[in-house]
């Protein structure tokens, strides 16, 4: 991804516009002004104009002698993907083609190789492990899972944990989730009704 960003940058001209422009940003404890020196961008002799997810134009800008763009639009120009989750403040940018040579398939349920713990001291509860199966190396499977959305993993857990009570009518199940030494998080079934909680691996996945 660092190697696409640096072709982009040789092949990108910026053009400074001579005259400043004051805006109004949104800080953390509120709004603040900045003067700004608007700029072109010209992408293999083509201006680029960015926008943002609904289509309006976005400034580019320089500010005490940065430029700023939004990440968004120049990534997307580029064929990486963005996504944003909002409740962690987090923004991922993926390269889907090298996501796409990966061999792993598009199904969650798909890369887990799930085994019921020997002995399990909780009454009717049975415990199960599911444990990652596929060829990902840590950094890529950081960023897999960072492609997924809560409702992804959330269901996918939570259906495999199903699956598993369903061949145990008479339990309830919980299932830990994990890479490797790993903590993810934990789905459980208690008998058609089930739920999860993934804060593990928000520990460990930045």
């Amino acid at each position: 991804m660092k190697s696409r960003f640096l072709s982009f940058l040789t092949g990108v001209l910026v053009s400074l516009m001579l005259f400043a422009l004051p805006i109004s940003a949104l800080a953390s404890d509120g709004a603040l002004s900045i003067k700004v020196f608007p700029v072109n961008i010209l992408v293999n002799g083509k201006v680029f104009q960015p926008t943002d997810v609904n289509g309006h134009k976005v400034m580019v800008f320089t500010h005490n002698g940065t430029t700023y763009a939004p990440l968004r639009a120049l990534a997307e120009a580029y064929g990486l993907d963005v996504n944003y989750d909002s409740k962690s403040k987090t923004a991922t940018v993926i390269n889907p083609a090298k996501m796409s040579d990966t061999p792993i398939t598009d199904s969650f349920t798909s890369v887990w190789t799930i085994k019921e713990k020997p002995v399990t001291n909780n009454g009717s509860e049975k415990v199960f492990t599911a444990t990652y199966n596929g060829p990902l190396g840590i950094n890529e499977f950081k960023a897999w899972w960072k492609s997924l959305n809560t409702d992804e993993i959330t269901h996918g857990a939570e259906q495999l944990a199903a699956e598993a009570q369903n061949l145990n009518p008479d339990c309830t199940v919980t299932m830990y989730f994990s890479y490797g030494q790993y903590n993810l998080g934990t789905a459980f079934d208690f008998g058609g009704y089930q739920q999860s909680n993934f804060t593990g691996a928000s520990v460990w996945i930045k």
